[in-house]
């Protein structure tokens, strides 16, 4: 069975993503992200942030991240001194193991059924309601010297973007990017994505120029 680092990188892999510009959006060092894909969690800082690490990275791949971490879990475990290591690693020797092939059968079952479902209410959710909307940049009250300040976002393929008031291409996968003039003192930022029915979803940032 894949790992987590395997699944990461083949499906980045397979939308033709360069480690940097996935570090650029996602705001992950690109030496923690080849960690993760190499399944070499030593090089993180805790196991609290290697999961939020793979938590943002499936989503920032379109991947379920509870099942990808479900994944995670099965490999690796947090030792007594917080450390990632393989899970067998502080399994003692003695210990007795109730995993069956029939529980493996039933569990993989069970996963699919899981996974189908999902899928179901995920295609009901995107034809009935609103589109999602994720905004990756500019942070909240950002506040900067800069005159510009960069619009970055995901949302779905099918949906339409519009930047205060005006519309914006969207890129693979509904990405989308912008930059924005900035005036000095406060700058209000609405961001709206509309479905194909018409339901919208929006949010609104306020940079502060100085």
């Amino acid at each position: 069975m894949k790992t987590v680092g395997q699944i990461l990188q083949a499906s980045r892999n397979a939308q033709k993503l360069d480690l940097k510009d996935v570090s650029r959006i996602t705001r992950i060092r690109a030496h923690f992200l080849e960690a993760v894909e190499v399944d070499d969690y030593s090089q993180l800082p805790s196991g609290a942030v290697a999961r939020g690490f793979i938590r943002n990275y499936s989503e920032f791949l379109k991947l379920k991240p509870e099942s990808v971490l479900a994944i995670f879990r099965r490999d690796f475990v947090e030792n007594e001194q917080g450390q990632i290591v393989p899970r067998g690693m502080v399994k003692p020797v003695s210990e007795v193991s109730f995993w069956t092939p029939r529980i493996t059968i039933i569990a993989a079952i069970t996963l699919v059924f899981t996974l189908f479902g999902t899928y179901l209410v995920y295609q009901y959710r995107i034809l009935t309601g609103p589109p999602p909307l994720r905004l990756i940049a500019p942070i909240k009250n950002l506040e900067t010297t800069e005159p510009t300040v960069e619009i970055v976002g995901i949302t779905s393929p099918e949906a339409t973007i519009s930047i205060n008031g005006d519309l914006v291409a969207l890129e693979k996968g509904g990405r989308f990017f912008l930059r924005l003039p900035l005036t000095v003192g406060d700058n209000t930022i609405s961001v709206i994505a509309t479905s194909k029915s018409g339901k919208t979803v929006s949010q609104i940032r306020t940079v502060i120029k100085k």
